[in-house]
């Protein structure tokens, strides 16, 4: 068995199916799919397949199945893979895909019979475009990466203090100001003096949404509020508090401005809700991320209005300030049939229980685990193991691989799944997001995907080498030679090499 992340149940037969002018059929359900096998064999591996009434692989369609679940069994005369849906189609044929062998001047599959469904419902990958800008084109190629790994949810980070990226017609300022950037920081704490900048259409995304659909992932938005928003204060200053005189600019540096938006000003309000509106008209996801994350409260201490709003709500302090501010746009999304996620900052008694936590902060685990065992849905997102932005000193495949998201719980059905996010201060190319992201991104797939019980790291070691082949047919320029387990003097010596030069792994690639 060479497949990641790995079935529930397989059973290896005798023999093996030649693909030799070979007939094909399917359920119009599962034309989707159909047609993405279809071409990949004739793309990547040169075989034609014809349509039979009674051919040798067959896709068909079974309500006895969950929507995630697909059954495969293959024997020397026939490949019969059955699913509910075209999403649990999908899933068999990127199993088919990892199955496919050459030998003797011949494609086969062999001969085995495969049961498959996801452990967790939230299978995600969260990609960064505001410190580095990627365009349509490689958004899209990772959506289908993402899709080959059987994630099923992809985060799109579109908004941060160092630029907004998706265009806005109701306020164009976000763009001729907030998307542009002077420079960007470099290690040495100087700017390179390289203007940076950058958004999506709202055409880019309908093609991005679209493709997403077509490889059955979910496109997530983000806008980050409250903090993490100088580009929009930048476009729209009259949204900082009241008492901060200084003009706000689109950052070249990264970390935590002081600046945040104006919780007391119903302007932001207004303009937020109109803003969202926007994002509506072009996701039909179930989610829109709100951030909550690292949001200073210096100058809502210091303002009038948001201390007039804290008075006439009667909150407690700042932080229920935040808790109530996340409540209003999370009702507001609600009528428009949307549930909110925000990082884990947000956590706070006064928070709307409906309100999704995503989990990152180290240090905190034990707050989040609480709060899942009382009820709030959580998504686990674990800095010290799924952030694919460190280097692979500090976090190790191995280290993902080990990561349990249902320690310390005792209710795991509120636990959705899990997401490994990249964010790209450092990450400037293509090839470089490769390299941060593979393989971990299988690591953290299969945490996702495969029963706890079944996991086992020397075992999933023994399937990346198929793996790796298809990663070099696919030009991904995944990390090599990360298999092995340092130890911790060797780990903290390439951390210590990484924090002095961000890319000193990468250039040995």
């Amino acid at each position: 068995m060479k497949v990641i992340p790995l079935p529930l149940y397989h059973e290896k037969r005798e023999g093996k199916l030649v693909l030799a002018d070979t007939g094909f059929s399917y359920s119009e359900e599962l034309a989707n799919t159909a047609s993405i096998f279809r071409d990949y064999l004739r793309k990547e591996e040169g075989i034609s397949l014809r349509e039979e009434k009674f051919p040798k692989i067959n896709f068909l369609l079974d309500f006895n199945l969950r929507p995630e679940e697909y059954r495969l069994e293959i024997s020397e005369h026939s490949l019969n893979l059955s699913a509910r849906s075209d999403r649990g189609a999908l899933y068999g044929v990127h199993t088919l895909i990892q199955l496919l062998e050459y030998g003797d001047g011949k494609h086969y599959f062999p001969a085995i019979y495969i049961e498959d469904a996801p452990h967790f419902s939230y299978r995600g990958f969260m990609l960064d475009i505001v410190r580095h800008f990627f365009d349509k084109r490689e958004i899209m190629h990772l959506i289908e990466l993402a899709s080959f790994h059987k994630l099923n949810y992809f985060h799109l980070h579109l908004t941060d203090d160092q630029g907004f990226r998706f265009e806005s017609e109701k306020f164009p300022r976000l763009n001729e100001i907030g998307s542009r950037r002077r420079g960007t920081i470099l290690k040495d704490g100087t700017e390179d003096g390289i203007p940076h900048g950058g958004y999506l259409t709202k055409e880019d995304l309908r093609e991005i949404v679209a493709h997403a659909k077509k490889f059955h992932l979910e496109i997530i938005p983000e806008i980050d509020l409250p903090g993490h928003t100088n580009a929009i204060l930048a476009a729209y200053p009259e949204l900082l508090c009241e008492g901060v005189n200084k003009k706000v600019e689109v950052r070249t540096s990264w970390g935590i401005s002081k600046d945040i938006l104006c919780a007391g000003n119903e302007k932001t309000y207004a303009l937020l809700e109109e803003l969202l509106l926007e994002i509506i008209e072009i996701f039909p996801s179930r989610y829109i991320h709100l951030g909550g994350d690292e949001a200073p409260k210096a100058n809502w201490k210091n303002c009038h209005r948001c201390q007039e709003k804290i008075v006439n709500e009667n909150l407690a302090d700042e932080e229920a300030l935040q808790a109530h501010f996340t409540n209003h746009f999370g009702k507001f999304l609600e009528k428009h049939g949307k549930t909110v996620i925000v990082w884990n900052d947000g956590l706070h008694p006064d928070l709307d229980p409906k309100i999704i936590i995503e989990h990152w902060k180290p240090g905190t685990r034990k707050r989040t685990v609480k709060a899942a065992n009382s009820g709030r849905k959580v998504i686990m997102s674990d800095f010290l193991h799924l952030y694919l932005d460190y280097p692979h000193w500090m976090t190790p495949l191995a280290k993902t691989y080990a990561f349990d998201p249902l320690k310390g719980v005792e209710k795991p059905e509120n636990i959705l799944g899990v997401e490994a996010p990249l964010w790209t201060e450092w990450v400037a190319s293509r090839s470089k997001i490769d390299f941060q992201v593979f393989p971990r991104l299988a690591a953290a797939a299969e945490v996702a995907w495969t029963a706890p019980e079944l996991k086992d790291y020397e075992n999933f070691v023994s399937r990346l080498q198929k793996l790796y082949s298809l990663y070099e047919k696919m030009g991904v320029n995944y990390a090599r030679n990360k298999e092995k387990k340092p130890s911790i003097l060797k780990r903290l010596a390439g951390t210590r090499r990484w924090w002095k030069d961000e890319d000193s792994e990468f250039r040995k690639n």
